[in-house]
């Protein structure tokens, strides 16, 4: 698949994924009893949306190989970051004087799905070079 396709379904899913997380955040944090501000509701799912395309559709800069790890990983962190405090700020999510425990709780959040993503990666590369070690035995084998 080709970057442009990818960026194209990363948006896609990201979008929706978050959507559905909005969705789940408005419910819950909804008192009982009250009613629905469908203007609210509307930009709220909005800027979960949003949250959702730059979070996950911003990850192919993980896919640009001339990029370092640490440069994809800091600009996906910082982009993500400044996205969401904006949007948080615009729509009245956190209130203004936690804007430190926000930081905190979001970076150890994205740092523990990093880890989590990383150490995929990193058994999934130990597999291929197994198979490819296999593979470059099997062929001096048969020769």
């Amino acid at each position: 698949m080709d970057l442009k396709h990818k960026i194209m379904w990363k948006i896609l899913l990201g979008f929706t994924l978050e959507l559905l997380v909005g969705i789940f955040m408005y419910v819950v944090c909804t008192p009982d009893g009250s009613t629905v501000n469908k203007s609210f509701l509307v930009m709220h799912l909005l800027g979960s949306g949003i949250l959702g395309i730059v979070g996950y559709g911003g990850s192919v800069v993980y896919d640009f190989e001339e990029w370092s790890l640490d440069k994809a990983t800091f600009t996906h962190y910082f982009v993500t970051f400044i996205t969401m405090l904006i949007i948080s700020s615009i729509l009245g999510w956190f209130p203004d004087n936690t804007l430190f425990a926000v930081l905190i709780i979001f970076t150890l959040v994205y740092g523990m799905i990093w880890l989590v993503q990383y150490m995929l990666w990193k058994k999934q590369i130990r597999k291929m070079n197994e198979e490819l070690k296999e593979l470059f035995m099997n062929k001096d084998n048969v020769s």
